[in-house]
């Protein structure tokens, strides 16, 4: 499945560290399967995990920092052959595994000049979707899952029943940050979305959207139609408020509480994920 990822954000909460350096970027402590302690871009993170899945075409929505972002997903195997030739052979491995997976991916740059929302990164993309279904990741949403089942049961939902939008959904204690969704359940964790509100100020439950959809290309459309309408930072909750709205298939598929959100939208939430006695670990 084609995967759009989303890097052209300004990171505001995060300045003056993302003035030239994008959020998506920072890294983190990352343990390997042999054990071995990294520290990553969370971009990568994502990428790795993305590619694990058995993805192999990405299209990066970049904003100006988008240097930073283009460079490090370039394969370079002349710093690769500099480990080896001075015997630091574990980085050299790793990184030698990285620059493999980029060179048998097809990588796709497509520059968004101003930040002016999630829905408008998601449009640049029309071209490289090209009328298929596609994965949309936020560059800045992490979930650590075994053997990546958030996206296998994501991508199942999707098929089975059809869906226009299909969505992760966590159930959280302050709801009021996120898009906040309500519906009727199908089944054991997935939830046919029959309301959705962007951060209300009187969230009717605790079921939050994650950055992470599959749609089908119809979602397009919608977002040409309400382009005009409103906050363009609104654009994609207008878009899925109107498939809602025509009863189209709207699907949320919860997180497990085995499964990790990770979260480094504030100097706060990111000073947990460093300082966290839990090393994220990739199965």
């Amino acid at each position: 499945m084609k995967t759009v990822l989303t890097v052209a954000g300004l990171g505001t909460r995060l300045l003056p560290l993302t003035k030239e350096l994008p959020k998506e970027m920072l890294p983190i402590f990352v343990k390997a399967k042999n054990g071995e302690l990294l520290m990553k871009p969370i971009l990568q993170v994502i990428f790795e995990t993305l590619y694990d899945h058995k993805i192999r075409d990405y299209c990066f929505i970049v904003g100006k920092t988008k240097r930073a972002v283009e460079e490090h997903f370039t394969p370079d195997f002349d710093i690769v052959q500099y480990l080896k030739d001075n015997k630091k052979l574990k980085l050299s491995k790793v990184l030698d595994a990285y620059s493999k997976k980029l060179e048998k991916s097809n990588i796709v740059f497509i520059y968004q000049p101003k930040p002016i929302g999630f829905g408008d990164a998601i449009e640049k993309s029309k071209k490289f979707v090209n009328g298929d279904n596609f994965l949309l990741h936020a560059g800045d949403d992490i979930v650590i899952s075994k053997r990546n089942d958030h996206l296998t049961r994501l991508e199942n939902a999707f098929k089975k029943y059809d869906a226009d939008i299909a969505c992760l959904v966590e159930e959280v204690n302050d709801p009021k940050k996120y898009g906040v969704v309500d519906g009727i359940f199908l089944e054991n964790g997935v939830m046919k979305i029959t309301e959705m509100k962007e951060k209300p100020k009187n969230p009717s439950t605790k079921f939050a959207i994650i950055a992470i959809y599959i749609f089908k290309s119809s979602i397009f459309d919608k977002l040409s139609d309400v382009k005009i309408k409103g906050n363009p930072e609104k654009q994609l909750a207008y878009a899925f408020n109107m498939a809602i709205k025509k009863n189209e298939n709207v699907i949320g598929v919860f997180l497990k509480k085995s499964e990790k959100r990770i979260d480094i939208g504030t100097p706060e939430s990111y000073l947990q994920v460093l300082t966290s006695s839990k090393t994220i670990k990739i199965e």
